[in-house]
């Protein structure tokens, strides 16, 4: 048995080509990152009930606070309380799981029925969280969505990576980001829709549907390693000078990504440099975890250490704004948490550009476009501290202002997540050993501690210092960010 379901080795699985594409594989992590992936902590309050975050995430974190005095019977001062718990023991099982699921994914080399694992555990989690009666089942089920998370994320990008080719890494993982921002942008608005109009089940009811979407993609995908053993599917493929729809998407959907990565010796010359390729199809062949030896020597690897500290200054920057931005917009402007929830459309849109910028870093490399991400965001980070009044200028100053942060750092999400592909593969001599799984556990551990250490920091900050202080003090990591990725990011 090979994934979720077993494929007969006399025929030919239907559809192969489209179900072992690069697009298809592509569509289908995007989607299980919409669905299940949590961007960073939610600016969630009990008076105002304003989620975000990645589809799944952000509506059932909408509805806690409903759920915890009407269904579980919690006094109203407890209430803060026990959203806080229950977003930190979420965050807690993203953190521990992700290097977890990071190590087993690489040493039992079954990515996709690793996926369709983690579906299950997603299902599992939403059913424990929408018949919850008890605190128990309440924080199990957020257990559980925080392990699911971390097994999508880690096993996701992984298995991305092994289906598309080197040089188009950073398109692929450029729409990853999107999916990202369009479960960050339209969550809370379906997620208060329901809820307004249909009540509590309704909300789930419309969750379980997209878990079904979910479920017949998972099942649909074939991994790259099972599709070669059928030979036809190596015989269509677009040639790199062919300009089509596939070269402007990127990923044909009839290219399987073991015959796009069996590149002849002209192609591999005509890469750029920091691409180091081996070949994908030698990549896909059961590839054994070095554990802790593997770790250490990811650990050691510069390169991987400034994707990593670019990542959490990034997630944290953005971060930053779920614990500051809705309570300076109310006592400055006045403005509710729908307008506050709004305002926010103006960090996350940007990010519908990431597809672009990641084939841009497919041809330049990522090394300049991380590092300008990073040095242009530091103005508009230390401007914020010039918001200060009550008026239509300082209004559009602030939106202005967002807009400018969030498509400063859509130049870094997507460009630093395939950075950690290349730096890795930059250091294996056997591309068979190429810890994929394991880099992107520990990725997605700054990940998640940079969107922790972001609304703690900026804060405290506020708290202590004020507005003005936030801005600047985060224009101090950006710039150290700067340096970092100018140094070692793209060698």
């Amino acid at each position: 048995m090979s994934g979720a379901l077993p494929l007969r080795p006399d025929k030919a699985p239907f559809l192969l080509k489209l179900r072992s594409s690069a697009a298809l594989i592509v569509t289908t992590v995007a989607f299980a990152i919409f669905t299940v992936r949590p961007a960073r902590p939610p600016r969630v309050q009990v008076t105002d009930m304003a989620a975000k975050d990645v589809f799944l995430y952000g509506v059932v974190v909408l509805v806690i606070p409903f759920a915890l005095p009407n269904r579980i019977a919690i006094e109203g001062g407890k209430v803060q309380y026990w959203v806080s718990v229950s977003l930190a023991v979420f965050s807690a099982a993203l953190v521990a799981f992700s290097p977890v699921w990071g190590y087993v994914a690489d040493r039992y080399n079954n990515k996709r029925a690793l996926m369709v694992f983690g579906l299950l555990l997603l299902l599992g989690a939403t059913l424990l969280l929408c018949f919850s009666v008890n605190i128990p089942m309440l924080l199990m089920g957020r257990i559980l969505q925080g392990m699911s998370a971390a097994l999508t994320w880690t096993v996701g990008l992984a298995f991305l990576v092994d289906s598309v080719e080197n040089n188009k890494v950073g398109l692929a993982t450029g729409w990853i980001a999107s999916a990202q921002t369009v479960g960050t942008s339209i969550s809370p608005l379906l997620g208060g829709i329901v809820v307004g109009q249909g009540g509590y089940y309704p909300v789930f009811i419309m969750c379980f549907g997209f878990i079904a979407v979910d479920i017949i993609l998972r099942l649909f995908v074939i991994e790259t390693k099972d599709a070669r053993r059928w030979p036809g599917v190596e015989t269509e493929r677009t040639p790199h000078g062919e300009t089509d729809l596939a070269e402007l998407t990127g990923l044909a959907v009839g290219e399987s990504s073991a015959s796009a990565l069996e590149s002849d010796d002209s192609t591999q010359g005509k890469q750029p440099a920091y691409v180091v390729r081996g070949s994908t199809s030698t990549q896909n062949n059961a590839r054994s975890s070095i554990g802790a030896r593997g770790l250490m020597l990811l650990l050691s690897n510069p390169r991987l250490l400034a994707a990593l500290w670019g990542t959490l200054v990034e997630a944290s920057i953005h971060a930053s704004f779920d614990s500051t931005l809705p309570l300076f917009v109310s006592s400055t402007f006045g403005w509710g948490p729908t307008a506050a929830g709004l305002v926010f459309l103006n960090l996350a849109l940007p990010a519908f550009l990431s597809p672009l910028v990641g084939a841009l870093s497919d041809r330049i490399g990522p090394k300049w476009l991380a590092t300008g991400g990073f040095l242009a965001a530091t103005p508009f980070l230390i401007c914020l501290r010039f918001v200060t009044e009550d008026t239509l200028r300082h209004k559009i100053m602030l939106c202005g202002l967002l807009a400018g942060i969030g498509l400063s750092t859509t130049f870094v999400m997507g460009t630093l997540m395939a950075e950690v592909t290349w730096s890795v593969q930059q250091d294996s001599e056997d591309p068979t050993t190429v810890p994929y799984s394991l880099a992107y556990g520990i990725y997605n551990m700054a990940f998640s501690c940079g969107a922790i250490l972001g609304p703690v920091m900026g804060g405290f900050i506020q708290a202590s210092a004020g507005w003005q202080s936030v801005g600047w003090s985060f224009a101090i990591l950006t710039c150290t960010a700067a340096i970092t990725q100018a140094i070692w990011t793209g060698e």
